[in-house]
């Protein structure tokens, strides 16, 4: 049985698209997810699973919410080598957002260069297979910078964002699984 990181996308925002974390869980294990435990409300879960999770979670999606959720799995293995991927300033403490952006399956890989091309002196990232590492000003520089004025657009809608703070959580939730 395998371990497996669920994000989803744009649920529970502003009273919007409200998926109720215990609710999926119970939707999850009753399909034959076992152990599975979420972290926070915004559509953060783990679980394991023998077979094909991404169906599995797929199905379940399907089954029980009339909207479409955009969503990404990932296995332990796979989550915990893109976050090993982490540059070192983006795990550093300071005043800027620290941000990770998880493409979505369909995600177009020309954005990626498209980004790049983009950023700002106020910005950094780094792109690995599945997430854009991202560092931008918090709050007096924020609207200058290019994370700022990607909200909203094409790109926007193919990634997950997750603050550090997650993305770090769950993998120190992934860890404690073995």
């Amino acid at each position: 049985m395998d371990d497996y990181v669920l994000l989803l996308r744009g649920v529970n925002v502003g009273g919007n698209r409200r998926v109720v974390m215990a609710e999926l869980k119970a939707q999850l294990a009753a399909a034959g997810a076992t152990t599975v435990v979420s972290y926070i409300n915004s559509g953060n879960l783990i679980f394991s699973y023998d077979g094909d999770a991404t169906k599995l979670v797929a199905d379940v999606l399907a089954a029980h919410y009339d909207f479409s959720i955009d969503h990404l799995v990932l296995t332990k293995a796979a989550y915990l080598a893109e976050i090993a991927q982490a540059p070192d300033w983006w795990q550093a403490a300071d005043d800027r957002r620290h941000n990770a952006l998880f493409k979505l399956p369909g995600y177009q890989i020309e954005f990626d260069a498209d980004i790049l091309s983009s950023l700002t002196d106020l910005d950094q990232a780094v792109i690995t297979d599945h997430v854009i590492f991202w560092c931008a000003p918090q709050k007096v520089h924020y609207h200058q910078s290019a994370f700022a004025k990607l909200m909203g657009t094409p790109f926007y809608k193919q990634v997950s964002i997750r603050n550090r703070n997650t993305t770090v959580k769950l993998a120190t939730l992934l860890n404690e699984r073995d």
